[in-house]
This record gives C-alpha cells, sequence and structure tokens, in this order.
C-alpha cells in the first residue's frame, strides 16, 4: 500500500472512531484523532483566500451538519485556530487557512477524505446489522414455537 492509501487510511480510522456514535459528539483527546477530524473540516476551506468571520462561520455550519455534530461552530473555529489549523490577523477580522499544518496531517496535496460519507456508511453498517439481528431473531423464533 502506497503512503498516501496509508495516510488516508488513518485519517478514516480516526473519524470512524469519533463518529462511530453515529455524530459527532464531542472532541477527542487523542492528537491524532482531534488533528485528523480538525484537518478534515478546515480542508474544506480554500488556500491564501481571506475569509470574513462569518463565511468562516457557514462553512463551518455546513460541515458540522454533514457529520450530525453536537458541537458548535465557534467551538469549532477556536479549536481549528488554538490547534494551527486557522490563522487570524491581530484584529480578529480575517481567517486564512493554515496550509502547512494542513498537510502536516492529510499530505501535501491533502488528501481528499469526505466526513459526511465515512458517517453515511457507520449509520448504513449499523442499520445492517439492526435488520441481521431482528431476521435472526425472527428465525429463532419461529424454529421454537411448537
Amino acid at each position: 500500500m502506497s503512503n498516501r492509501g496509508e495516510l488516508a487510511q488513518q485519517i478514516e480510522e480516526s473519524l470512524g472512531r469519533i463518529l462511530r456514535p453515529g455524530r459527532f459528539d464531542s472532541f477527542p483527546t487523542h492528537p491524532r484523532d482531534r488533528d485528523a477530524l480538525l484537518a478534515v473540516a478546515a480542508s474544506k476551506l480554500e488556500r491564501q483566500r481571506p475569509y470574513a468571520e462569518w463565511e468562516i462561520n457557514e462553512a463551518l455550519i455546513a460541515w458540522l451538519a454533514s457529520v450530525d455534530a453536537r458541537p458548535d461552530h465557534v467551538t469549532l473555529r477556536r479549536r481549528m485556530v488554538d490547534c494551527g489549523f486557522l490563522k487570524r490577523t491581530p484584529n480578529g477580522a480575517r481567517y486564512y487557512l493554515n496550509y502547512g499544518r494542513l498537510i502536516e496531517v492529510l499530505g501535501d496535496p491533502p488528501t481528499h477524505v469526505d466526513a459526511g460519507a465515512i458517517l453515511r456508511d457507520i449509520l448504513q453498517q449499523r442499520e445492517l446489522r439492526k435488520r441481521a439481528h431482528a431476521a435472526s431473531g425472527r428465525s429463532c423464533g419461529a424454529q421454537t414455537r411448537p
């Protein structure tokens, strides 16, 4: 497997752990998982483009909706600044994607990972397991009846 393939797999595994409850409930404590989450969210932003706060908020709200998130966009934006994925001007009027930080986590060029697709796959697998369990329960019940 190529290094890029391994990197994509690691990022997808991290997001799978985070989204396992069927939604993005809280920020992970493990730095690798936290950075994977923040990098994937940051990857939706354009390189070398200044963003007003409301533009960053709109982008983050859309991304959070794609993973059925409980944390809000303000908390996500703060974490992205604190962990170096977003830079802001000294007066706080403009934000920029820190592309160097992004490629530290996602590689260069950045590995594309669709967190929404990972969540949909988790939910689909959960539904298939429920159906299989329900079907096996019905067949067992039918066999034990006189």
